[in-house]
């Protein structure tokens, strides 16, 4: 659940990079590269220089020498530096390239160098994603990959073109599909990852609402035409690269993340759309109870059923009970389940079963292991902490939807007897899910860790009724940084939960990254020491691989 990443952008002028932590830029590219392939790859030099020493342990990923941090100020046009000493910044650099720039300018020296630090911390464990959408001008090269098609019948003439399809499909030497509750978008991108570094010709297919498509670090985004795209989908963007792919010496991986919320499309996906080698399950959560079942048991039973006979599943799931019962249902399908072993130094870390997934297929396909150092960054990254605002804490956890999820990230987050603020946002279409944080509302009171809870979206007042502490209810028209005031001034820290597709959760965020930088900068003030001109740079460790 980590919202640090390299965001890989596009522009007129360019491919670049930003590395983010939460709301807030931390650095950018170094220069801008006419490919999202090669800012891509200077992505990996990056996280190459900042490992330590020993950098074959941390991370496996090109040699870079001689990488060195320097820290200076920074003049403005006229070649004039700021009269309070707000201007200082910092670069990583090599001998023949400038790797990363500070993303803001500092006060001191020192609190450039505090950049610096989290900077490293971050860059170690952080994915690179690629990001499309408003901010990104299409060139002409490459173009989008187009699907959608006009009717239902044409629909089913695509399907009936099943020797063409199972001909492309043939084409992957080995097909991954990642499926489950929780983490399948982080899983999919840290395979890409993983296997892109390791010289494999890479084909990934990331869903959601800027579903691309990865080769080999290349990125095309998917322009959905239509209706009823998004599973059929799979059938074009498929069709179009598999011939791609005899052209590469090194063996094949296709991997693709399937977000469908049924039974049955589920299975569609698995069966029809890739017909996969192996299944990456990464847990059994108890969400879209709508649609896969009410309990966990009924959403381990829909997603075993979906898996294809003869498939390997490599499952995260930890819960013992729960594992057995899907190993039953699989083998009586004609598939076959291991279940991912977490290290008891790593129990309790949240999404620890998706990192170490990654080791059970590496192992599956006869490879080695992530370095030690590598995978322990990936958890580091993905573990939660508080955004400071002025007036206290707050974190959003509303994007992991799930009721176990959250109580993973309030435990995390929380001491002991520490009690919490949670704001509750309820969708229509999203029933099953009210009735879950209704009641996870009441363990939590029951368990001293709330005495309130403030509620929004739809249907509050059903959830008022329901829960068994004093509600605030708000509406979609209220605005979103007089309620997040209004909740930090109570004194608890706050956590966002429920749902986040909303026009009033994105002003919510917006509101949350305002007083991030707030917060910030006024802490930065008050910590500002005396200003010196004179440049200082920071050799690293050898970072030879």
């Amino acid at each position: 659940m980590s919202d640090t990443a390299f965001e890989v952008y596009g522009r007129g002028f360019g491919w670049c990079w930003r590395l983010r932590d939460g709301s807030e830029p931390v650095a950018h590219c170094g220069s801008h590269y006419d490919r999202s392939k090669d800012a891509r790859m200077a992505v990996d030099r990056v996280r190459s220089a900042v490992g330590e020493s020993d950098t074959a342990a941390t991370f496996a990923g090109p040699a870079v020498r001689s990488a060195a941090f320097v820290t200076e100020r920074y003049p403005d046009a006229a070649g004039e530096y700021a009269a309070d000493g707000h201007d200082w910044v910092w670069r990583l650099e090599t001998d023949d390239e400038t790797l990363a720039h500070s993303a803001q300018q500092y006060p001191s020296e020192d609190a450039a160098r505090e950049s610096i630090t989290r900077f490293v911390a971050v860059a170690k464990g952080a994915l690179p994603v690629f990001m499309v959408g408003a901010e990104h001008d299409w060139q002409a090269d490459p173009d989008p990959v187009r699907v959608g098609l006009p009717s239902i019948r044409e629909l089913l003439s695509e399907l009936s073109r099943g020797r063409r399809h199972r001909e492309a499909l043939d084409r992957f030497d080995t097909r991954i599909v990642v499926s489950g509750s929780r983490g399948k978008s982080s899983t999919t991108r840290r395979l890409d990852d993983v296997f892109n570094r390791r010289g494999y010709d890479t084909f990934t297919k990331i869903t959601g609402n800027y579903p691309v498509i990865i080769h080999n670090g290349e990125v095309y985004p998917i322009s959905r035409l239509g209706p009823r795209t998004t599973l059929y989908e799979n059938i074009n963007v498929i069709g179009e690269f598999a011939p791609e792919l005899d052209a590469y010496a090194p063996d094949d991986i296709g991997i693709f993340e399937n977000q469908a919320i049924t039974e049955y499309t589920t299975g569609l996906v698995n069966r029809t759309f890739v017909d996969p080698d192996v299944l990456v399950l990464t847990n059994v959560r108890n969400d879209h109870n709508d649609t896969l079942g009410r309990r966990r048991q009924d959403i381990a039973r829909s997603l075993a059923r979906a898996v294809p006979a003869d498939t390997h599943v490599i499952s995260g799931e930890q819960h013992p009970a729960i594992h057995d019962y899907m190993r039953e249902e699989l083998e009586h399908r004609g598939a076959t389940i291991e279940q991912v072993e977490v290290p008891p130094r790593h129990a309790d870390l949240i999404g620890a079963e998706t990192v170490h997934a990654i080791d059970a297929v590496l192992e599956w396909l006869g490879e080695d292991p992530l370095p030690a150092g590598e995978l322990d960054a990936y958890l580091d990254a993905m573990q939660p902490e508080w955004s400071r605002v002025p007036g206290g804490r707050v974190y959003n956890a509303a994007e992991v939807n799930d009721v176990e999820s959250t109580e993973l990230v309030r435990r995390a987050l929380t001491e002991d007897d520490e009690q919490i603020l949670p704001f509750v946002y309820l969708r229509i279409d999203r029933r099953g899910r009210t009735a879950s944080f209704a009641e996870y509302v009441n363990l939590l009171a029951e368990r001293d860790c709330i005495d309130r809870v403030r509620v929004g979206g739809a249907e509050t007042g059903a959830f008022a009724r329901a829960v068994d502490v004093p509600t605030t209810q708000h509406t979609p028209d209220d605005d979103a940084g007089v309620v997040l005031d209004e909740m930090l001034a109570e004194g608890d820290p706050v956590v966002l939960m429920g749902n986040t597709v909303d026009d009033f959760m994105r002003d919510m965020e917006g509101a949350i990254a305002e007083r991030i930088v707030a917060y910030r900068d006024t802490t930065v003030a008050e910590g500002a020491d005396s200003v010196a001109a004179v440049p200082s740079h920071t050799v690293l460790d050898s970072t030879d691989s």
